[in-house]
């Protein structure tokens, strides 16, 4: 499903790339490409002349980044069908809620995993003791939307609200399992009720509340999830992991080369780089090192384009609703944890429907802004009038 869905948004950018004029009517189409077409190509081409692998397998290795073509369509669609703030806040809370959905029903064995492994050197995974049943589907909206909901309760704590959000959080400890996305929803809910005190004791006060009173009702789940915690905890903090090799493999190799940069080996070419380096030698465990063993002393124009052009898009918008924050806190998130982030790489299937959201909204009136509110309604430069529209709104 995922590279059907990859397939789809590569075969509609090509469409509207080929017949929709108005897409290059924002200079943010050609940051777009540059990360979605010439960063995955130079990839592959880079590791066809270190390592002979060929270019569909490298292309392969990097399809993740085609995901930025999403800008495209998303583009399209903000401008067909003009939503507010407010629709596309509701899309994103049910589609991460439906991940949830999703997820807890692989977690519990209601929809049963595939019993093949696709390589052997993934079959560790399998065999993960400290982590098992452990699922990434929809990590990235999931982390948006409760961004968003944290954004969206700063001034009004609901019950609705703060149901989700532990839901969310149950989702996070239970099924997507990773320790450096919980330590960002922690730091996430401090900067965001940084000048809301009140409502962050109010927040913290009804969750406690709620916890404590089911802790009675299951008190063997708490007791086991408390163990689980200790046993993460110390495996995050006893000494060199399996990251700090990685991170002197990759150091040495580029500097071997003459800091070129060496591209990214595909596990379905000769086993990638397991057959080098060990089984548990992953460029997207390491953020920006990864980059750099993909382009080597081009990693500084790379990153430059890729943080600079966002931080540029993000300040076009000048009316960010809760969404459009989460999206922007996303983003620094990533920044400041580039060591470990690679965003650059793998973010483009939330970074290209944020940036199409920016540039939409970008251009959008907001005559309500000063009354507070958040309904945005398109200006002549993107909604599609009629001419009874266009006579009306010259009338007004």
């Amino acid at each position: 499903m995922r590279e059907l869905y990859l397939f789809g948004i590569i075969i509609a950018a090509g469409m509207l790339l080929l017949m929709w004029k108005r897409v290059y009517q924002s200079k943010t189409s050609l940051w777009i490409l540059f990360l979605g077409g010439v960063v995955p190509l130079s990839s592959a081409i880079l590791t066809n002349l270190n390592y002979g692998q060929p270019l569909i397998y490298g292309l392969l290795e990097e399809r993740r980044s085609l995901l930025y073509l999403s800008f495209f369509p998303t583009l399209y669609l903000l401008i067909k069908t003009a939503p507010t703030q407010k629709h596309l806040e509701t899309y994103f809370l049910y589609s991460a809620v439906l991940c949830g959905i999703v997820g807890f029903l692989y977690y519990f064995g209601i929809i049963p995993e595939n019993t093949g492994i696709s390589f052997h050197v993934d079959e560790k995974d399998f065999v993960e003791t400290l982590r098992p049943n452990r699922y990434m589907i929809g990590s990235a909206y999931v982390s948006i939307a409760v961004f968003m909901l944290l954004y969206s309760m700063r001034d009004r704590v609901s019950i609705t609200r703060l149901g989700l959000l532990l839901f969310f959080a149950a989702y996070l400890w239970l099924v997507i399992q990773t320790r450096q996305t919980m330590v960002i929803w922690a730091l996430a809910a401090l900067w965001i009720f940084r000048n809301r005190i009140g409502s962050l004791l109010k927040l913290g006060s009804l969750a406690s509340a709620i916890l404590a009173a089911s802790f009675f009702l299951v008190p063997e789940f708490y007791v086991e999830q408390f163990e689980r915690f200790n046993a993460l905890l110390f495996e995050a903090t006893s000494g060199p992991g399996v990251r700090d090799n990685t991170v002197a493999v990759i150091m040495q190799a580029v500097q071997d080369n003459y800091y070129v940069g060496l591209g990214a080996l595909s596990l379905q070419w000769n086993g990638g780089f397991s057959s080098m380096y060990g089984p548990h030698f992953y460029l997207s465990d390491v953020g920006i090192i990864g980059v750099y063993h993909r382009f080597g002393f081009l990693t500084p124009f790379v990153a430059l384009i890729f943080y600079g052009g966002y931080l540029w898009i993000m300040r076009q918008c000048k009316h960010k609703g809760p969404l459009l924050l989460a999206f922007q806190l996303t983003f620094w998130f990533g920044m400041l944890n580039m060591l470990l982030s690679n965003a650059l790489m793998y973010g483009g299937a939330t970074l290209g429907i944020a940036a199409a959201c920016f540039v939409y909204f970008a251009k959008a009136r907001n005559p309500a802004s000063e009354q507070g509110h958040s309904i945005i309604t398109p200006s002549n430069n993107w909604a599609i009038h009629d001419q009874l529209q266009h006579r009306h709104h010259n009338l007004e």
